[in-house]
């Protein structure tokens, strides 16, 4: 059953590159490279999605992480949102990288190994993105003074957690 799946997917994916190739060549659709790996990103996103569904919920990290950089490249190259430069959407991937491992968290909120690298790569995501973005309501040197504050707060959260936990068992 799973290879039968697995060769539909497979079957399917070469149909739509091939159609959509035909669509190129004939004029009809303009289906370049930048207008199809976003949506190559979403569909990965989405089978993701699928196994999560099937109770693997380590594929949840995929799912998120291929679906915020496969939506943000979708709204950019589509010029929904502004134009990024590849250079300067280096911000995107610390955002998606903090979010996939934070989503993690939520499906074994018993390890804490991924919500401290998710709440750190998604506080620099969102931080260097407005700074892309030109943003400027949040000062940097205010990040740069009170930055410690986060580590304060994790801990604080371990501390109480484990607290909690003894008192339970």
């Amino acid at each position: 059953m799973k290879t039968l799946t697995s060769s539909l997917i497979v079957g399917i994916v070469l149909i739509l590159i091939g159609v959509g190739i035909l669509l190129d060549k004939w004029d009809i659709l303009d289906f370049t490279w930048e207008e199809f790996y976003p949506l190559v990103l979403l569909a990965l996103s989405l089978l993701s999605l699928l196994k999560v569904t099937q109770g693997r919920k380590d594929a949840s990290f995929w799912f998120v992480f291929l679906g915020a950089l496969g939506l943000f490249y979708f709204l950019r190259n589509y010029d929904i949102i502004g134009s990024f430069w590849y250079i300067d959407s280096w911000p995107v991937l610390l955002l998606a990288l903090g979010l996939s491992f934070i989503v993690m968290y939520f499906f074994k909120p018993y390890d804490w190994g991924n919500l401290i690298p998710g709440a750190i790569l998604t506080f620099l995501g969102v931080a260097f993105l407005l700074r892309e973005m030109d943003v400027r309501w949040l000062s940097f040197d205010l990040v740069a003074d009170f930055w410690p504050l986060i580590l304060v707060l994790i801990g604080m959260g371990v501390v109480i957690s484990s607290l909690v936990g003894k008192k339970e068992k």
